[in-house]
């Protein structure tokens, strides 16, 4: 899978780490052999694009949209677009590295696009099991 980061913002991106969180994820969830773009922007794009497509006004951390799942060199399995702004006052609510948080959302976003949710508590048990998972994974890195 080829990881597309993509930054409108003046904060530093943790691009290494965030490249060895996806081929992490990647080795177990085999996902179709394509293109990934991360879009790292603002509260200002993440409001807009919740609004158009959640109907939900704000900010939110992570939106993920899958674009296509049919393998090969040039398709885009999805987009994960996070906002900065809301990762750094989640790292500060909850008392982690702005690193650590933008390192959740990939993961989060990522799990999305293959297919995970968290609407029911099933789900949402294994999917944040899953996230945890690849989060203390790359804790040990």
């Amino acid at each position: 899978m080829y990881v597309n980061i993509i930054s409108s913002t003046n904060r530093k991106i943790p691009r290494k780490r965030i490249a060895r969180m996806i081929e992490m994820i990647e080795e177990d969830e085999e996902p179709p052999d394509s293109t990934l773009n991360i879009i790292l922007t603002r509260d200002r794009q993440l409001s807009r694009l919740n609004e158009q497509y959640r109907r939900r006004s704000g900010p939110t951390d992570v939106l993920s949209f899958v674009l296509d799942r049919t393998p090969g060199r040039d398709s885009v399995l999805g987009e994960i677009y996070i906002s900065t702004d809301t990762a750094a006052k989640n790292a500060d609510k909850y008392g982690v590295t702005f690193t650590a948080e933008i390192l959740r959302l990939c993961c989060h976003g990522f799990l999305h696009l293959l297919g995970y949710d968290h609407v029911k508590k099933r789900d949402r048990e294994i999917m944040f099991d899953k996230e945890e998972t690849y989060l203390r994974r790359m804790r040990q890195c």
